[in-house]
């Protein structure tokens, strides 16, 4: 995946270069360990309630302001 996600960041067709991984309540360490791979090339969050730890960012899914903390994290990248 990572091989393929760096040409489009070369040829700027990852505006924001950011996946949210949704319907993830407890993402699994192999995840865990995939998702640090792509921060090299993206940017990865998920919508959990268990900790995460950076490069990786967590949104906890019940947060009241969630739209608004998603879009300072995409102004951010």
């Amino acid at each position: 995946m990572r091989r393929h996600l760096k040409p489009l960041q070369r040829r700027q067709l990852l505006p924001h270069r950011a996946l949210l991984l949704t319907d993830c309540e407890h993402p699994t360490p192999e995840l865990i360990t995939f998702c640090e791979k792509l921060t090299g090339v993206i940017a990865v969050a998920f919508l959990t309630d268990d900790p995460v730890e950076a490069p990786l960012k967590g949104f906890p899914p019940n947060q009241p302001n969630l739209i608004s903390a998603i879009e300072t994290w995409l102004e951010e990248i």
